[in-house]
């Protein structure tokens, strides 16, 4: 009864019911030998059915494989919706891997948007990775077979660990490939958002002579002409926007990017190891049989013999 997921916890429980005795007592006519000579019909299967609605945590194919197998198959009623769903695909370490390498294409996509923006990154990004489990995990590494409760806790932890670390991609990688230098804020201004909202803009005066808008919204820290320090990119064309900071806010950005960045990739290592438990090896397939060819010898010793 354990495998059906009744255990004596479970059924002592079902007993305080108000018709809990009655399916109790189906329950152990249909799984035990308790009740010697007499066989379960039609009524005490479908009563062990409504208790293992109840009572169980089971999946319903566990119940009619197990009603099967103690020879009350022909009790089980026939679901048509199981008839018409498509067969589960098999479990391979090749989907498994495919699937995988898709999640982590995400991740990357994920980080690139990051780096261009900061909404399109968290949002986008964080939309990819959900896209990347019903996808790529749910069908390919699972073959749309339900995922450990533990996995997917872990999974969606990951993701949320790597979207917080979106944030702060964009200014690690300005302070990581940028230049460091002293700008002076040059204006500010109001702009419209697409949803009608006010925002206000900071540029600041780069030391390569050229006017660009800081990386995030908000006023500027400063009066106009004030000298602030700052890391940007030399050229004025490149997608990397400038950041207010100096040479010790570096290691401070380096952390609230990189301690959620590794929770998340940890994460989702969690998760992949923990999926390729169970894969199913596919046999390796067998060359059929091809008749032998004559040795030459005894095809000439053939063909002399015609001959003669």
């Amino acid at each position: 009864m354990a495998e059906v997921g009744f255990d004596l916890k479970r059924l002592y429980g079902l007993s305080r019911s108000k018709y809990g005795v009655s399916q109790v007592r189906s329950v152990l006519l249909c799984f035990t030998d308790v009740y010697p000579g007499e066989r379960p019909g039609v009524v005490d299967v479908a009563r062990a059915g409504e208790a293992w609605r109840l009572a169980s945590h089971r999946p319903a194919q566990v119940l009619r494989e197990q009603l099967e197998q103690h020879g009350l198959g022909e009790y089980v009623p026939v679901d048509q919706k199981d008839q018409k769903r498509k067969p589960l695909r098999p479990r391979t370490p090749g989907r498994a891997a495919v699937g995988w390498a898709l999640v982590l294409l995400l991740v990357v996509f994920q980080a690139l948007l990051g780096i261009l923006d900061l909404g399109v990154g968290m949002v986008i990004g964080g939309i990819g990775l959900i896209v990347g489990w019903l996808l790529p995990v749910r069908r390919l590494v699972y073959g749309r077979r339900p995922a450990p409760r533990a996995v997917k806790v872990a999974y969606v932890l990951g993701a949320l660990a790597l979207s917080y670390a979106t944030a702060s991609t964009g200014a690690v990688a300005v302070m990581a490939l940028g230049t460091h230098g002293v700008a002076h804020i040059a204006y500010e201004e109001t702009g419209t958002g697409s949803h009608g909202t006010q925002y206000k803009q900071c540029y600041l005066d780069l030391p390569d002579n050229n006017t660009e808008q800081l990386r995030t919204t908000g006023a500027c820290p400063a009066p106009d002409g004030t000298a602030v320090d700052a890391y940007y990119e030399p050229g004025g064309d490149s997608p990397l926007l400038p950041v207010l900071a100096d040479s010790a806010s570096m290691e401070r950005a380096g952390l609230v990017w990189g301690l959620p960045a590794a929770l998340g990739l940890g994460l989702f290592g969690y998760t992949m190891v923990a999926s390729l438990h169970g894969l199913e090896r596919r046999p390796a397939r067998t060359p059929e049989p091809t008749p032998r060819s004559l040795p030459k010898s005894k095809a000439r010793f053939r063909s002399r013999g015609r001959h003669e």
